[in-house]
């Protein structure tokens, strides 16, 4: 099951980085453009960290950053 959520979790963490650039390359606002690169940055970022978190479920900030 942790195999599962790993493949699954990769798949979307690509998926929001093709998202990003389909949405950039026709963008012409330098505000849509960093909007869109936030966003999409602070998704990856919640993404990598539930990936982190897959196998072994840290009960402190600590323990995850020791991982």
């Amino acid at each position: 099951m942790v195999k599962i959520k790993k493949i699954v979790v990769s798949t979307l963490m690509v998926i929001v980085w093709f998202v990003m650039f389909a949405m950039l390359i026709p963008m012409k606002s330098g505000r849509g453009q960093f909007a869109t690169v936030s966003i999409c940055l602070i998704i990856n970022g919640i993404l990598a960290a539930y990936y982190s978190c897959i196998g072994h479920r840290p009960a402190t900030f600590r323990e995850w950053l020791s991982m």
